[in-house]
């Protein structure tokens, strides 16, 4: 397991290091990818080197092209670049979601990256790690949740304003990053994470390991997480 953690590091630090240039390349639209966003320069390039790092360890599946089949028995599920209009706007929220699956798609290692401060969270079922793209998994460190959060994360917000007024009628703060991979890795620090809208695989397989501890609720329209079970309730009851 630490070789296809440390491969995936290597491949991340590679594509931030190129986002970091702003290549005019990287901004280009291109085609539809299968998750049925329209994949800029910046998603292929990233899909890219990540198949070229971890084809070794398994079949890919990325939101950019779909399957491909490296004859393996292992399945790689990646959003190779979560975040994409916050790239394409400068805002520094952007990054990766690596889940490598069994044939069954049953997950046993996720990593989130985020491209910007180059932070890395690792869980491999069982514990979660921080640290950083600069390093090798060794240098990671077991994460201890912390509960000091005094907001949550509310993702695709502007497209659900009537829960929006639910929130701020009953106190309820939060922030909406734009990232969904990027901020289910976050789970274990906010108050909650709450996403309204099309859930996708490459979104949420790597998050759902890291945040496997906590309460969740999800269906094919939303998911909701927190570690505050009564605050996790309440959402429930105020929003659903």
């Amino acid at each position: 397991m630490d070789n296809f953690i440390n491969a995936t590091l290597k491949a991340g630090n590679k594509i931030a290091k190129i986002l970091q240039n702003k290549d005019a390349f990287l901004y280009q639209q291109h085609n539809r990818g299968v998750g049925g966003d329209i994949s800029i320069g910046a998603d292929l390039v990233s899909e890219k080197i990540f198949c070229e790092y971890l084809g070794e360890f398994g079949n890919i599946d990325s939101e950019e092209s779909g399957f491909i089949d490296n004859k393996k028995d292992d399945v790689i599920i990646i959003d190779p670049l979560d975040g994409s209009d916050n790239f394409l706007s400068n805002i520094p929220y952007y990054g990766a979601s690596v889940a490598l699956c069994d044939k069954d798609l049953n997950t046993k290692i996720g990593i989130i990256m985020n491209f910007c401060d180059c932070s890395v969270i690792i869980s491999n079922g069982k514990e979660n790690f921080r640290g950083n793209l600069n390093n090798n998994f060794i240098d990671f460190r077991i994460i201890n949740n912390i509960n000091y959060s005094k907001c949550g994360i509310f993702e695709k917000a502007y497209s659900n304003p009537q829960i929006c007024n639910i929130f701020r009628d009953n106190n309820i703060k939060f922030r909406s990053l734009g990232a969904l991979a990027l901020s289910l890795g976050l789970a274990n620090d906010v108050n909650f994470v709450l996403f309204v809208g099309n859930i996708r695989k490459y979104d949420i397989k790597a998050g759902f390991l890291i945040a496997k501890n906590l309460y969740k609720m999800e269906n094919k329209n939303f998911v909701l997480i927190s570690k505050d079970k009564e605050l996790f309730d309440n959402i429930l009851k105020l929003v659903f």
